[in-house]
């Protein structure tokens, strides 16, 4: 073969293997990068800036990754009113991107939305945003009564009337929490008539009874028990005796009734202190009245009161420690004669009862935060006596003066004095 022709097969053979690499790298996806025949380096790629295809289009940018955050949503569906409480909340991530979640209308912790009163209704799994809950009471006031938006789910507001005793000198305010403690008079009954021992008894003339005539004693009397009297050396009928002592509960000639004390309801919450009224009735009565009571027990200092606050407006919340609105409570002068209590359906109706039957309640005030459940035993007199460690004394043959029945009981009226 000569030389020139050898030169040329050579040449075509270079060109057609250049051929079948840029072929391949097109349909491949490759680099796009193929060699000339004079060593340069040339980018086929698609999209590249030397593509002749595609001349000038950019090389495509990365998407950035998404972002989560964390949200508070409902575990239940929630209705308008519902005071909200931390086992129907939940929390989930959801992508950055969110138009709420931007504009932060949403909450990323639990505590921020317990305790708020849903303003609509918020569905499950649904983010629980800030529009979506009251600003305060009156804020759902044409849904229904505010007192409403205070009472905890499953649970309901009962009036009780109180006085300076069983009502903790009236000391009580909203937020509180008291134990119900009762004291109930037992007495023993008839089994046939249902009414309170001893009976009465009238006489019976036992020949006029035979003979059909008019056998019943005009004089009733109760009913004694016999016994045989050494003194005189007969049989003489005892009967109840018919004293009544200065204080005494009971009517006279009547059983001294066995009583027993328990602590029968806990936790039961305060709602309010006297009638109620919503916040817009209060604030206006008090106008023409003293000055105004706050309800929380400290007021915060100067240095805690927020910019443009009056001083006299912030209290300090006991249970948190954090500055809050101070709630309008009464003016001085007004004396509750009622208290709203808030417990379960349960409870309400053991003070119902106790209300009607005219057992003796009284209110017993908790420390702030304290949940815990007292586990009591019931007491009466043997138990007084015992853990107490008293001795009954022994019958003697002296006693004090002046007598019992001469001495006046120690009381408190129902209302207290003036200031």
């Amino acid at each position: 073969m000569r030389p020139r022709t050898f030169i040329l097969l050579i040449l075509v053979l270079i060109v057609g293997a250049a051929a079948v690499v840029l072929f391949i790298a097109n349909k491949s996806g490759g680099t796009g990068l193929v060699g000339g025949l004079d060593g340069t380096i040339t980018d086929t790629s698609s999209g590249g800036i030397n593509d002749p295809g595609e001349p000038n289009i950019p090389l495509p940018t990365a998407t950035p990754a998404l972002q989560l955050e964390s949200v508070v949503i409902t575990k239940v569906d929630l209705p308008i009113g519902a005071r909200i409480t931390r086992d129907l909340l939940d929390t989930e991530e959801r992508p950055n991107t969110n138009i709420a979640l931007q504009g932060n209308y949403t909450f990323a912790e639990i505590d921020d939305v317990v305790g708020q009163i849903a303003r609509v209704d918020i569905a499950k799994g649904q983010a629980v945003l800030s529009p979506m809950l009251a600003v305060n009471a009156s804020d759902l006031a044409s849904f229904g009564s505010d007192l409403a938006l205070l009472i905890d789910q499953n649970d309901v507001a009962v009036a009780f009337p109180i006085n300076q005793l069983s009502g903790l000198a009236f000391a009580m305010r909203p937020g509180d929490l008291v134990d119900v403690l009762m004291t109930l008079r037992v007495v023993a009954i008839d089994p046939e008539f249902r009414t309170a021992l001893p009976n009465l008894i009238q006489y019976v003339i036992e020949p006029d009874l035979r003979q059909g005539g008019q056998f019943l004693l005009d004089s009733i009397t109760p009913q004694g028990r016999l016994e045989f009297i050494e003194a005189i050396g007969q049989v003489a009928e005892i009967v109840p005796s018919a004293l009544a002592l200065p204080g005494q509960d009971f009517a006279a000639g009547s059983p001294i009734p066995k009583r027993v004390t328990q602590m029968t309801i806990q936790q039961a919450e305060v709602l309010w202190v006297g009638s109620w009224k919503n916040q817009d009735e209060l604030a206006q009565a008090n106008k023409a009245e003293e000055e105004v009571i706050p309800a929380d027990a400290v007021l915060s200092g100067e240095e805690q009161v927020p910019a443009g606050e009056p001083e006299a407006e912030m209290c300090i919340q006991a249970q948190t420690g954090n500055l809050i609105p101070c709630p309008i409570i009464r003016a001085k002068k007004s004396i509750p004669d009622v208290v709203i209590l808030g417990m379960s359906s349960q409870d309400a109706l053991a003070l119902k009862y106790a209300l009607e039957r005219g057992i003796d309640i009284d209110l017993a005030l908790r420390s702030q935060g304290d949940l815990d459940t007292f586990i009591t035993a019931s007491v009466a007199l043997p138990q007084i006596v015992e853990q107490g460690g008293l001795n009954v004394p022994p019958p003697a043959d002296f006693d004090l003066h002046p007598r019992p029945e001469e001495v006046p009981v120690p009381f408190l009226p129902a209302k207290p004095p003036e200031d």
